[in-house]
């Protein structure tokens, strides 16, 4: 989640910046004390806009939030080049 606050914080320096309502949901959302995981409700395009957060995550040296993501979720942000 920690992650999702920074991307959605970061919207305005952004090139590509986060999904309409995206930070809305970020904060909105709950932890699930059963699964120990973060509960966001997304659109399609939130999804994508995430898996975009994620993946420039994994640029700065991270990969293991948008290797979970893309394997929960099936979907995962890939370079155009």
């Amino acid at each position: 989640m920690d992650v999702l606050r920074v991307f959605t914080g970061l919207a305005d320096r952004l090139h590509v910046p986060p999904a309409p309502g995206l930070d809305v949901r970020v904060r909105a959302a709950v932890p699930d004390r059963v699964s120990g995981r973060w509960r966001l409700y997304l659109t399609e395009e939130q999804m994508a806009s995430v898996a975009y957060g994620l993946w420039l995550h994994k640029m700065a040296g991270s990969a293991a939030e948008a290797n979970r993501f893309s394997r929960d979720h099936g979907i995962a942000h890939t370079s155009a080049t």
